[in-house]
């Protein structure tokens, strides 16, 4: 439980993050690790499910949801082999870029500070991916 802890304030470290969730690809798809009390930690296995299913193209129209936050798919490359990462943006006035890898056992959710601009999560996900999978 340590490590997780320690990964966890590790990627907060990062100016640029501002909220942080391990969610396990198993059959519950539960949250393994979150920032305490940050948005991400209610990341549900259903949205979960959602995020990782085969149907695409219908959230790529509609969006998905992530910790109950309608959020609109900017690119989905997760179920992409050497990519594994899916852009996304928050809606409403308080909007923030958010970034989801894909490790074999794991999803990383990353959520921005305001104005911080997805490229920069999108690096940082690809670096935890290459990380996890070491």
């Amino acid at each position: 439980m340590d490590y997780w802890k320690f990964y966890i304030n590790s990627i907060l470290a990062d100016r640029n993050i501002e909220d942080v969730a391990i969610v396990g690809l198993s059959d519950n798809k539960c949250v393994w690790a979150a920032k305490p009390g940050g948005l991400l930690a209610a990341i549900s296995p259903q949205e979960v499910g959602s995020i990782t299913g085969q149907d695409r193209k219908t959230f790529l129209l509609t969006g998905i949801t992530v910790a109950g936050k309608k959020c609109s798919v900017i690119r989905d490359n997760l179920l992409v082999a050497e990519d594994n990462v899916m852009d996304a943006r928050s809606k409403g006035s308080d909007s923030r870029s958010i970034c989801i890898g894909k490790t074999p056992k794991a999803l990383i959710f990353l959520m921005g500070k305001k104005g911080v601009h997805g490229g920069a999560l999108n690096q940082k996900v690809h670096d935890m991916i290459v990380g996890m999978e070491a």
